[in-house]
């Protein structure tokens, strides 16, 4: 069965890849320090320090940042300017449940579609990340867990199950670096794939689709504990 186009394999910290466009190297930079909660939810964004932080023009960042307000990563306040999106419990609670819609169904379309080769060589990269332990490794892990999860689920061959599925993907890692900012915690990220490889490349969509819930699940539950343990309470 046909696998779906080989992916880009090699992981460039923060998607500065040679070649792109000043506009492309923009939305990479700023996508990234959003999704790393760099830049923090609610934080306002100036125009000219993302000029002087990223060495661009204003151009480039205006339009990295009317990419990042379509996906709902930035909002604007008209003359006030435009701050980084807050993350609330509501939306913690809508990624996961959606992910459990998506997610499952995705990786069980992928099940025996995957290519074993290019499945293996992402999964090392991901597994290289959490090794490698320096300055770089969040930015890297994020591209090569990013790139894994997505090409899982490309492979199941519906193009807007997969879209939606990416999506929810960068969501849910500004959210992971979110609770951790909150609890003043390092950086915590491996997640161990090797079954949900071995189910996929085996056609076991039953077995794959079972790791993927689990593993979402545990997730879900750590995340929202922690997300309610640092919301005040409110007075009664």
């Amino acid at each position: 069965m046909p696998s779906p186009s080989s992916p880009q394999l090699s992981v460039v910290v923060s998607g500065t890849r040679k070649g792109a466009s000043l506009n492309d190297q923009a939305y990479a930079l700023l996508k990234n320090e959003i999704l790393l909660c760099r830049l923090a939810p609610g934080a306002e964004i100036s125009e000219g320090v993302l000029v002087q932080r990223f060495g661009l023009g204003k151009a480039p960042i205006r339009h990295a940042l009317g990419r990042l307000r379509q996906e709902k990563f930035v909002l604007t306040r008209g003359r006030l300017g435009n701050i980084v999106a807050p993350i609330t419990l509501q939306d913690v609670r809508e990624v996961f449940q959606l992910r459990l819609l998506l997610e499952i169904e995705a990786t069980r379309l992928a099940a025996g579609r995957v290519d074993a080769e290019i499945l293996r060589t992402l999964e090392a990269q991901v597994e290289a990340c959490h090794a490698a332990g320096n300055a770089t490794t969040d930015d890297a892990y994020r591209e090569a867990n990013y790139a894994l999860h997505t090409y899982i689920a490309r492979a199941g061959g519906n193009e807007r199950l997969a879209g939606m599925v990416a999506a929810l993907i960068e969501q849910h890692e500004r959210i992971i670096h979110f609770s951790l900012r909150v609890q003043n915690r390092p950086a915590e990220f491996h997640h161990v794939h090797d079954n949900l490889v071995e189910a996929l490349i085996a056609g076991d969509g039953a077995r794959a689709s079972q790791i993927a819930e689990a593993t979402i699940r545990a997730s879900q539950t750590r995340i929202i504990e922690a997300f309610v343990a640092e919301t005040p309470a409110r007075p009664d």
